[in-house]
């Protein structure tokens, strides 16, 4: 028996709505088309180029017609529904390009294959030169074999209920060449229309002689031989086969919910990171089963395009996690292989075979391919809709006829077109940092590792969108000096209705909104002071910039304890007013920054416990958690021994960033562990526990998501801590069971994880349902999601869950939020920062 997953798709029937959308209209199914160029099938090319838009606007899609093969990237399909193979033959594709496709349909995406796309076997392969077998087996394993001359004859539908077929006679006529194949015929329950050999003069007979036909071990995967001549696009029942393929592969309705179904009705699973590993970290994946496996469990490392074996290994001790799901987890290790390409795993045991889904492998290959993503992730979340600027530009403050210019910023979630600096401000100790946060990891990036963002033509853009964040936070600093915290949109269309408030639960409003320290307050006279020292001019100067962030810290210092909610300060607002007085500090040398950076960070190392979590309160009563900014104590601490010289003042922060890695260390090991996610410390009725996921029941009354901001912020402060109290020889240059903690986390967000998700959205094989928002935005390529959470009937966080559908509650595990993919950010450029030092 093998076992694969994408062969679940034949199982699969799908029907019913994508849910998420919250009434909004969902984008047109995007079609791509690339043609061939050869002076063989060229002709047809240029003929259906216009049959192609005649479809697309009389269905309803979004059409890109090219023959320019070097479009067909990773990053390119990922915004696609439908692949248009037309007479690009495989063999015109190089490495990466094949690589593209296989991605695209193995995610089960809608991939039609023209004519010349079936040119396989190994005839069209130079010496030397790698075959694409994956290829040749989507196709049923036929090998094209030489055709007859081109000539009339009749095509036979043998499969008349399919929706291929719908509104196509029994038979029509149709000039073609026939094309041929050798090798295992079509298994005739895949085949919809054969030739009617008897019409024609064949080469070599083949009996039975398919021309469409599909491949059940994938979604939506059909291959049309016929459509040679350029007659066809004139022929009416090619047309209609032409728009039924085309209806019938954007047709993907509940395949989110039906993919992970499937995952967890069927047997054992493969998990591994979907985007793929560093060539010379750690590479792990998983095997999750319902049974422990055996102990001599072997598995194959192949290569994805020829399926040959490149590296074999035994599958690790099977570890059951009970305070889960029950299932065992068993660990595959495969760091001494340190090729690079394009790969999959197989586990084998007893006759039974689990293939992965496939990856790269590469070096920078995480950093170079997905910080460009994230770029253009977060230009489409700019707030510069038609509705959005006229909206913003003269938008009231709560309880008020004054308006104010916001223009500008970044829609803070799929399913939310508000702009915050902070939300959850009556907490007091759960106030996420949000839009200067991300203008802050922006400017953070592009000073880190410059020389990799070149390389992957992502600087200049994160330049500008850096640019784009500070000029919003400038736009939000009022003319007393702090900054507005949340302009709200109240989930109205009409942009008239939005209004600069204060926020409390269940969307209550005031006029509260002014931000304090831990209201983004801090962090954003933090990114206005760090942005100051670049020498280019965006809408402000350098100097513009430098003189906001200083009025506005005079501000805080002054006021902030007035609009924090408790009028109390906790550890959010050290960690928020270090970062601003160290930048400061950095910026202009001034001795009062110094003084109050370090009377910060002299409290903040005041709040580490004995066991290593930080406290939040004076009292040191609660444990400090976060589900957002969990590492954002340290990073502050990190970010000011940049400046800080003093040896004294140094050892002090040193020790607390030592003490609190050896916490997270040791905490996330003293239970079953197999993906050794971070686990945490908090109070929960009275009584200090650790657990794996936030609680449910705490300061908000309601909000809990999940926790991929909290799990990028960790994997930044290991890496960049660890190099700093935990340094070793090595490609990330810190201890090496630090180095492979930060790596597994990285592998959770991008797929290895107990659902097989990829949060990264438009990568990977199984994202998240798209959810639509106002004004055109939505689920945007590159954006991280919410991701797994404790039971959602756990009080106390304990369990796991992750849901598609949940009764209007599906955003806790799916919906971008932009602080996600701004810690993801600065955890990709924690993995580079060794490498450019």
């Amino acid at each position: 028996m093998k076992t694969r997953y994408g062969s679940l798709w034949a199982t699969l029937i799908f029907f019913g709505a994508c849910c998420f959308a919250f009434g909004q209209q969902m984008p047109k199914p995007k079609v791509f088309v690339i043609g061939a160029t050869d002076q063989y099938h060229s002709p047809m090319v240029l003929k259906a180029e216009g049959l192609f838009a005649q479809l697309a606007k009389e269905n309803g899609f979004e059409l890109h017609f090219t023959q320019n093969p070097e479009e067909l990237s990773l990053a390119n399909l990922a915004q696609y529904d439908v692949l248009v193979q037309l007479h690009k033959a495989p063999f015109d594709l190089n490495a990466a390009q094949q690589f593209a496709v296989q991605q695209f349909i193995e995610k089960g995406k809608g991939w039609i294959g023209v004519h010349a796309a079936g040119l396989t076997g190994r005839q069209f392969s130079g010496k030397g030169e790698t075959y694409w077998q994956w290829y040749q087996d989507l196709l049923g394993d036929v090998v094209y074999s030489p055709h007859p001359a081109l000539q009339e004859g009749e095509v036979e539908v043998i499969n008349k209920e399919h929706v291929l077929m719908k509104d196509l006679p029994s038979r029509f006529s149709m000039r073609d060449e026939w094309y041929e194949f050798l090798g295992p015929a079509v298994p005739k329950e895949d085949a919809l229309a054969k030739a009617d050999e008897s019409t024609y003069t064949q080469n070599k007979p083949m009996g039975f002689h398919p021309v469409v036909w599909v491949n059940p071990n994938y979604n939506r995967a059909v291959y049309i031989s016929i459509g040679h001549d350029t007659s066809a696009v004139h022929n009416p029942n090619y047309v209609q086969l032409m728009k039924n393929a085309l209806l019938w592969a954007a047709d993907q309705k509940g395949k989110e919910e039906k993919q992970m179904e499937a995952f967890l009705d069927g047997g054992p699973t493969v998990l591994v990171n979907q985007v793929g590993y560093n060539r010379l970290l750690n590479k792990r994946a998983m095997l999750k089963s319902k049974e422990p496996i055996g102990e001599q469990t072997t598995f194959e490392l192949l290569d994805a395009r020829t399926l040959e074996t490149v590296y074999r290994g035994n599958v690790g001790k099977s570890e059951q996690m009970k305070a889960w799901d029950g299932h065992w987890y068993s660990p595959i290790d495969f760091s001494g292989f340190q090729g690079a390409g394009y790969f999959k795993l197989v586990v084998r045991e007893h006759n039974s075979s689990y293939v992965s889904f496939d990856f790269q492998i590469g070096d920078q290959l995480l950093s170079s391919h997905l910080i460009p993503a994230i770029a253009r992730f977060f230009n489409g979340q700019k707030a510069n809709s038609k509705e959005e600027l006229a909206g913003d530009a003269r938008v009231k403050l709560f309880g008020s006829e004054k308006t104010v210019d916001l223009r500008g910023g970044w829609c803070d979630a799929s399913g939310d077109v508000s702009k915050y600096f902070s939300h959850l401000a009556y907490t007091n100790y759960m106030n996420p940092q949000q839009t200067p946060l991300v203008d802050w990891s922006m400017i953070d990036a592009v000073e880190s590792v410059p020389e990799l963002l070149s390389k992957a033509n992502a600087k200049d853009s994160l330049v500008q969108e850096a640019f784009y964040g500070a000029d919003y936070i400038m736009k939000s600093l009022s003319p007393e000096g702090y900054f507005y915290m949340t302009l709200f949109s109240y989930f109205k269309k009409d942009p008239s209705e939005r209004r600069v408030v204060g926020l409390l639960a269940d969307s209550k409003t005031t006029s509260d909104y002014q931000s304090g320290y831990r209201e983004g307050g801090g962090m954003g006279v933090a990114a206005l002071a760090r942005i100051s020292q670049w020498k280019a001019k965006s809408e402000y100067s350098p100097e513009e910039y430098l003189s906001a962030a200083e009025r506005a810290f005079e501000h805080l210092q002054k006021h902030s304890i007035e609009y924090i909610d408790d009028h109390k300060e906790n550890i959010l607002d050290d960690y928020s007013a270090l970062m601003a007085s160290t930048e400061l500090w950095i910026a202009t040398g001034k001795e009062k920054y110094k003084v109050e950076a370090r009377k910060r960070a002299n409290r903040l190392t005041g709040r580490i416990s004995n066991e290593g979590f930080f406290w939040s309160d004076d009292e040191k009563t609660r444990p400090f958690w976060h589900a957002s900014d969990a590492g954002l104590p340290l990073l502050s601490l990190i970010r000011y021994l940049d400046v800080e010289q003093d040896s004294g003042q140094r050892q002090k922060a040193l020790k607390t960033i030592k003490k609190w890695i050896d916490y997270q260390l040791r905490v996330s090991t003293e239970v079953p562990n197999p993906f050794a996610y971070p686990r945490q410390t908090f109070r929960f009725e009275h009584k200090i526990q650790n657990g794996f996921f936030i609680p449910h029941e705490n300061e908000s009354g309601w909000w809990w998501q999940g926790e991929n901001a909290r799990i990028g912020s960790l994997i930044t402060v290991l890496l960049k801590g660890g190099r700093l109290v935990y340094p070793a020889e090595g490609p990330l240059g810190l201890r090496q069971d630090i180095a492979e903690r930060a790596s597994t986390m990285v592998d959770w967000i991008l797929g290895c994880n107990p659902y097989q998700v990829c949060m990264l959205y438009g990568y990977g094989q199984v994202n998240v349902p798209y959810m639509a928002a106002m004004y055109g935005h939505g689920s945007g390529i590159g954006g991280i999601s919410n991701g797994i959470t404790g039971h959602k009937d756990s009080p106390d966080g304990s369990g796991i869950d992750f849901k598609y559908e949940d009764n209007g509650n599906e955003w806790r595990w799916s919906e971008q939020w932009i602080p996600h993919t701004a810690w993801f950010l600065q955890a990709l450029v924690a993995l580079e920062t060794n490498s450019e030092k």
